[in-house]
């Protein structure tokens, strides 16, 4: 069903979701996501932070933005799958 306030399913709005699973934010995601798990505990560690810890958070953190840009790109797949 299609509104002219955009694509609706069962009353939901899914433009939010379309703009999300855009092309340049999926992109965007990755490469901040990578630069974060590779390069965020190096600068931490040249930053004087010793706490094993907290290096390991800032590494899941950049691997949990690569996964949600990877759920981004599956669900683009299937949004504009028609």
């Amino acid at each position: 069903m299609r509104s002219a306030e955009g694509s609706c399913v069962s009353g939901l709005n899914m433009d939010g979701l379309e703009a999300l699973a855009s092309r340049p934010i999926i992109i965007s995601g990755a490469i901040a996501g990578a630069l974060i798990a590779t390069l965020g505990p190096f600068a931490l560690r040249r930053a004087g932070v010793q706490s094993r810890r907290v290096l390991s958070t800032v590494a899941r953190l950049g691997h949990a933005v690569s996964w949600v840009s990877v759920g981004l790109f599956i669900a683009a797949g299937f949004l504009y799958n028609y």
